[in-house]
């Protein structure tokens, strides 16, 4: 065996593991509704895994060729192999088809897998899963239509956290990107920053005049936001931690004047039903001098 040969078949069985460890990594299943996002799953899965499988289903399955025999008075034309003529290279890439076949059906359930259980190459199960779950061109056309329309009109909503915001901007991004509209760097950041709440206005007019939104990433902007809001909460809690023990003072001074409140009540009713008491006792003696004084007389 030559020194070019045995490299050649190194470089096929290291190939060939790499291939192994990635097919044992779990497929990206396909739901139909997250079709965008499984798209871009399976893409690099299927790179990962092989560059080669990229080729599968965007050109088709890979056909070896040969230049025809020369013929005089004839020019030399370019014309399939026959599997007699192929080398093992050409073998070998003639079975990554059926290898990214196999890979896609195990994305897919069985009603799924029925509907393109007919297509006999990579490629056209990957096209037909494009139209099955996102529509044809029309559509598509249509759908780009409409996520434009939200972007433009896109502003925070009354229930929301600054999270929720960002995250609903990046799907919406993201969405975006899938139907092939993209915004530049410096107008989404913007577009962002105008669409939050007045209260806002103050740290969003900052970062627009010491940043440099066309080269500050989006995720950066949300972190020096997310940043001023974290200061702002302890800020709110420390506040808090004050004010409730300024309000326990105030409390305890107010109860105490209660208690002192029903304290001198309780003396002051003592003191009214003694001074009942000894006038009763007057008046028993008074009447006791007038019945004596009435006897005396008669």
């Amino acid at each position: 065996m030559t020194e070019n040969s045995q490299e050649g078949s190194i470089a096929q069985k290291v190939q060939s593991a790499s291939v192994s460890r990635y097919e044992s990594i779990r497929v990206p299943i396909l739901k139909p509704v997250e079709y965008p996002i499984w798209k871009v799953k399976m893409t690099m899965f299927l790179e990962a895994t092989d560059p080669e499988y990229l080729d599968r289903i965007y050109d088709g399955p890979h056909m070896p060729t040969k230049l025809s025999h020369v013929v005089a008075g004839q020019e030399q034309k370019t014309v399939p192999k026959e599997k007699k003529d192929m080398t093992p290279e050409d073998i070998s890439s003639i079975a990554k088809d059926a290898k990214v076949r196999h890979l896609l059906h195990s994305a897919l359930d069985n009603v799924m897998s029925n509907r393109v259980i007919g297509c006999k190459t990579a490629k056209e199960i990957w096209d037909a899963l494009e139209v099955r779950c996102q529509g044809t061109s029309s559509i598509k056309k249509n759908r780009k239509t409409i996520l434009t329309q939200e972007y433009e009109h896109f502003d925070s909503r009354s229930d929301e956290t600054l999270t929720d915001t960002y995250d609903r901007f990046c799907k919406l991004l993201n969405d975006l990107s899938l139907v092939d509209k993209e915004y530049d760097l410096e107008e989404s950041n913007l577009k962002f920053l105008l669409s939050l709440p007045e209260k806002w206005d103050l740290k969003a007019t900052s970062i627009r005049d010491n940043y440099d939104l066309a080269e500050t990433d989006f995720d950066e902007i949300y972190g020096l936001l997310k940043t001023h809001e974290l200061e702002i909460d302890q800020r709110n809690k420390r506040s808090g931690k004050k004010t409730k023990s300024v309000a326990l003072k105030v409390e305890e001074k107010l109860m105490k004047k209660e208690t002192s409140k029903k304290k001198a009540k309780g003396k002051a009713l003592v003191i009214t039903l003694e001074v009942s008491h000894q006038t009763l006792m007057v008046i028993q003696t008074l009447m006791l001098l007038l019945n004596l004084r009435m006897m005396k007389n008669n």
